[in-house]
């Protein structure tokens, strides 16, 4: 049984409101909140009135949408959902007991989650494509995807990531929804690399010891598949054996190292002439 489940309903004549953990919204919603339940439904819990409108335009299939409190749901998301799409509020103290010790929201959405991408599509895209691996942080990857998508960037690979993680309700949070704007791809390493090769895809990684400094890049006029490690470990040998082209990113020799965003940021801006003129 889960804990706290022994609360008793609210008397309501609001027939869509969840005021219980016995419900059977909150049951779902309570599933959700876990990796396995969130395999096991193929579907995904959107915090956030922007971040559910930004899943909606990128044609997401918004199944169901919460709100709690003094909270409402605006009526430009009201025109944007399926006829079918519910609308329920949730009590505040169900609210609280739902999210427990996860980030409590007042407004939410249940949606289903996307068909996972394949490596294919990488030859689809004539931008840039950063790829990250083994960035586990959802910030940095949340605020990676943003700056992506600001300067142009074709989408993201995530290497050593499996795909129902793309769509973790911290990580589009952190992304501010535009998680849903770009192609997102899971991957191995190891599956990578031999793409790349099979591909003859330039593949670009930051080295603190490159001849090339990172402002150079901006003259390349092939597209590029931009590769950042962890800031504690890098990239992988097998990552830098494939790399075509390296580069550094000149810096007071005080500091060790640059986070990973911040990293991606200034080497993406390097490449925001490419990418922007693409469409």
């Amino acid at each position: 049984m889960i804990a706290g489940m022994t609360d008793q309903p609210i008397p309501s004549n609001n027939p869509n409101l969840v005021d219980s953990l016995l419900h059977p919204q909150a049951l779902i919603i309570r599933q959700l909140l876990t990796r396995p339940g969130r395999i096991e439904l193929n579907k995904m819990l959107i915090d956030d009135e922007e971040n559910i409108l930004q899943a909606l335009d990128a044609g997401v299939e918004v199944e169901t949408v919460y709100y709690a409190g003094d909270e409402i749901v605006s009526d430009t998301l009201k025109k944007k959902l399926v006829p079918k799409a519910k609308i329920y509020e949730v009590a505040k103290r169900t609210t609280k007991k739902l999210f427990e010790n996860d980030k409590i929201t007042r407004i939410f959405a249940i949606a289903k989650t996307p068909r996972p991408l394949g490596l294919d599509a990488v030859m689809k895209v004539q931008k840039d494509m950063v790829v990250l691996e083994d960035v586990s942080i959802s910030g940095n990857i949340g605020a990676i995807t943003r700056t992506s998508l600001a300067l142009g960037v074709g989408g993201i690979v995530l290497l050593n990531t499996e795909p129902v993680d793309i769509f973790d309700r911290r990580l589009i949070r952190a992304s501010r929804g535009y998680v849903f704007a770009l192609p997102v791809i899971a991957s191995t390493t190891q599956a990578f690399v031999q793409f790349a090769k099979q591909n003859n895809l330039q593949v670009l990684v930051t080295n603190a010891h490159a001849a090339k400094l990172v402002h150079e890049i901006s003259s390349i006029p092939q597209r590029l598949m931009i590769v950042f490690g962890s800031e504690k470990e890098g990239c992988s040998q097998a990552i830098t054996d494939a790399a075509t082209l390296q580069v550094r990113i000149p810096i007071d020799p005080r500091v060790e190292s640059l986070n990973v965003s911040a990293a991606a940021g200034i080497t993406l801006y390097s490449r925001v002439g490419f990418n922007q003129a693409k469409k």
